[in-house]
């Protein structure tokens, strides 16, 4: 075992250590793994999210393995996870045909992501509107209306965000 093994006591934190992981990053590691939980998915996809957050460039499953403790196969899911809701890019070098994960870094893109995902949501919302009756039609419609505004709203936001960002 190194000092970077996962350990059941502290909740699969990673361990501080040669590696560099501080105090703190094996924290954020960890909430970013509780709050992804929360979200549907593995806890291991978002402590793999927080990991790849922490990073300056892209990097490997064997690099991920090495300094998360984990297992290459569970990395590896959890990096399809990520990819499949468009939090990390994949890439490879040339000449090489190890595959590199980076985090997304662009806020407009998260929340475009997570638009998308309330965008079905208030659809399927909506789809329950024609076969509901009474109070339940009138939450629905309700719900539906609230999540609606919120991925207009966060567009705007967005769209607003990035003509500040082109004109600076």
């Amino acid at each position: 075992m190194t000092d970077h093994d996962i350990t059941p006591d502290t909740g699969s934190l990673p361990v501080p250590g040669s590696e560099g992981f501080s105090e703190a990053e094996a924290a954020f590691i960890s909430e970013m793994g509780s709050l992804m939980e929360r979200w549907g998915l593995p806890q291991a996809t978002g402590r793999l999210f927080g990991y790849l957050l922490l990073r300056n460039k892209p990097v490997d499953l064997d690099t991920m393995t090495r300094e998360l403790g984990q297992a290459k196969s569970g990395l590896s899911v959890a990096a399809r996870q990520l990819e499949a809701w468009a939090l990390v890019r994949r890439s490879t070098r040339p000449g090489s045909r190890r595959i590199d994960y980076e985090a997304v870094g662009d806020l407009q893109h998260l929340l475009l992501v997570n638009n998308a995902h309330m965008r079905k949501f208030t659809e399927t919302l909506s789809s329950g509107i024609p076969v509901a009756r009474g109070e339940a039609r009138d939450r629905l419609a309700s719900l539906a209306g609230l999540f609606s505004g919120y991925v207009e709203q966060t567009e705007a936001l967005v769209a607003a965000w990035e003509a500040r960002r082109a004109a600076s």
